[in-house]
Formats: structure tokens, sequence, C-alpha cells
């Protein structure tokens, strides 16, 4: 049995990480099948000490985006080896929040790192290892935003993410839409604005519809 490998993309406050526990619980209750769960940046011990560098802001040295982009290549790298193509080779499903798509848009869309860059980055460190199926969270950015700022109520967080700009969040979502607007076969766009259990619903059925695993 091969595996299968899915991730969820979105701009921030979308609800991926919600939104990959509820979908990797319901596929465990009715696929019969491992179902393994990531994160990126993240995922192995080193993958999440550079997660660290990525998330945290350093004062008085921000990160340039070539420094960004050749840090989530190397979690990538550590991602792909340690995680994901050991499961895939056993068959299993992984579902992963964020990956290589992330970069094309954080990287090149909102960064402005050339494309080509970027994607030849991303080969480097993944030979060949790609999601069959990204699901796109999307949701407008003052909500997203929103709910982001909500959901670290009482938590002292402090994301280089969360707190760039909204030009900046609103090229991150417009670059989702166009990398799935290019390859249809491969994405599916998923309205993020419903309540939880509806979202659920509509990635569950885009599964079911694409990869037939239910």
């Amino acid at each position: 049995m091969n595996g299968i490998f899915l991730t969820l993309e979105g701009g921030e406050g979308c609800g991926k990480t919600t939104q990959l526990e509820r979908v990797a619980e319901a596929l465990r209750a009715s696929s019969g099948r491992e179902i393994v769960t990531a994160r990126s940046p993240g995922g192995t011990a080193v993958a999440e000490k550079i997660r660290d560098i990525l998330k945290k802001p350093e004062t008085g040295e921000d990160l340039l985006p070539e420094t960004e982009l050749m840090l989530f290549g190397a979690c990538h790298a550590q991602m792909c080896e340690h995680m994901i193509r050991p499961a895939l080779a056993r068959g299993a499903v992984v579902i992963s929040d964020r990956f290589t798509d992330s970069t094309l848009v954080y990287q090149g869309c909102a960064r402005r790192i050339a494309p080509e860059t970027v994607a030849r980055v991303n080969d480097f460190v993944c030979r060949g290892t790609r999601p069959d199926l990204v699901i796109v969270l999307d949701i407008p950015v003052e909500l997203g935003l929103r709910r982001a700022k909500g959901r670290d109520a009482g938590a002292k967080q402090d994301d280089r993410f969360d707190s760039a700009p909204v030009a900046f969040h609103t090229a991150v979502r417009n670059g989702f839409l166009e990398l799935a607007r290019r390859d249809p076969g491969r994405f599916a766009v998923i309205d993020a604005s419903p309540s939880e259990e509806q979202v659920t619903r509509s990635i569950l059925e885009a599964i079911h519809a694409r990869l037939a695993i239910l």
C-alpha cells in the first residue's frame, strides 16, 4: 500500500492546527491506516530547534529573507529524511501543517525572493518528496489576524510571522490562491470562515474526492 502525503496550508489564523487534529482523528477512525502528523517548521528534534530560530525574533538582528529560505530548507530536509519518507514507505498517511508551498508563498511571494530560486531550494532539499494533495484553508486577511490574536490571548507569544504587516499577509493569501489556480489537480481551496465542524467536513470531502482513502 502506497503512502499518501497531505498538507494543510493557508495564512495566519486560518485554523490549520485545529483542522490537522480533527482530520487526523477522523481518518484514523475511518480509513484503517496509520496516520502521521507533522508541522513545518518542526517535526524532528533538529527541525524543532530550527523552528525556534524562525519563529522568535532576535533583538537587534532580524532574519534576512534569504536566511529564512535556507532555514526552512534545512528544516524540510530533516523532515523528509527522518519523518516523512519513512512514514510513506510504511504506507502511512502523512498530514503536515505547512510544507514547501508555504515557502513558495512566504519567502517567494511575500518576501519577494525569485520564485525559481525558492523552487530550486525546495527541489534540492526534498529530493522529489511532495504532497499528493494540498488543502488551502482560505480566509480573509482581517478575519484570520483577528482569530490569530484571539488564539494567542493570554499566552506570552511573539511570532515573527503573526506580527508582520497586513500587506505581507495579503501577499500570502494571494500567493496561495495563485498556486491553487495554476495547479488545480493538486490543490483544493476550502473556505475556512465557517465553523470548525463545517470546515472539517469540507476538508474530508475534498480528500475523499481526490484520493478515495476514507
